[in-house]
């Protein structure tokens, strides 16, 4: 039955497995009774060569990844202030176009070009791009940062006249520090203040909304809490800014169609 599912002689079957045997050092099939039957041995050999030929059917597809110079893998940094609706419907379509691909995913702080530049990631969309001799670049967004905390902070408190910028350094400026340690670029950091660093958006976003410090947060995550008055804009200390958010990639050197296709999504 075997033979007639392969397509091949009895005989040939027959040869075939004994060889394996021969090469195994122990039997495969056993042939004493009048229907040969699994061997202990040989039920454990196959379970085993199951997993490597799912192995073996594996590397088939990435090396056909490779002829058709589609990454086995593509590393995507986003930096924190960038909201991930804007990123999602390139990386689903990317999944959907090349399923075999795995994306792998990085939010850093203040720490994007750096990530490119030493090879972290393939592709990276960051803000205020400073290096542009070494890098492939385009604008793709920008980003309203703005200075902002709780309405119950007690700089609010005081009176309007005295609520300027000088008045808040006793308070703590909650800033957040690079993905990088070694990385010491700074944006929007006063000197003069007190400081509180943490290691993402989120975190700082939290921190400031229950009263315990002040800073800039992108206008898109704050947006609801203005409008019902949890957190206040300080909007006549004009101490907003703007940030470009960039999509890079390193020049001259070679990219595979996925970053290609995530790359001709912006």
């Amino acid at each position: 039955m075997a033979a007639q599912k392969k397509s091949k002689a009895k005989s040939a079957m027959i040869y075939s497995i004994k060889r394996l045997e021969e090469q195994l050092g122990f039997k495969v099939i056993e042939r004493s009774g009048y229907k040969s039957k699994l061997t202990d041995k040989g039920r454990n050999f196959i379970e085993s060569s199951k997993k490597l030929l799912v192995e073996y059917d594996n590397l088939l597809i990435k090396c056909s990844q490779i002829e058709s110079h589609v990454e086995s893998y593509l590393r995507l940094s986003i930096t924190g202030i960038y909201a991930m609706n804007m990123v999602h419907p390139a990386i689903a379509k990317a999944m959907q176009v090349f399923p075999q691909t795995e994306i792998q995913l990085e939010r850093e702080i203040l720490s994007g070009e750096r990530m490119l530049q030493t090879d972290i990631v393939d592709i990276a969309i960051f803000e205020n791009i400073r290096n542009k001799m070494d890098f492939d670049y385009k604008q793709i967004d920008e980003v309203n940062m703005v200075l902002t905390l709780s309405s119950q902070h007690p700089f609010l408190t005081l009176p309007k006249s005295e609520q300027k910028i000088e008045a808040l350094y006793k308070y703590p400026q909650i800033i957040q520090r690079s993905t990088i340690p070694e990385e010491n670029y700074q944006v929007g950091v006063h000197n003069d203040s007190l400081q509180w660093k943490v290691s993402d958006t989120h975190s700082k976003y939290e921190i400031i909304v229950q009263g315990l410090g002040w800073g800039r947060l992108p206008l898109p995550l704050i947006k609801d809490d203005l409008n019902n008055n949890k957190l206040v804009r300080l909007d006549w200390l004009k101490d907003d800014d703007i940030s470009q958010i960039y999509i890079a990639k390193k020049k001259n050197k070679m990219k595979g169609k996925v970053a290609e296709f995530i790359w001709d999504s912006f």
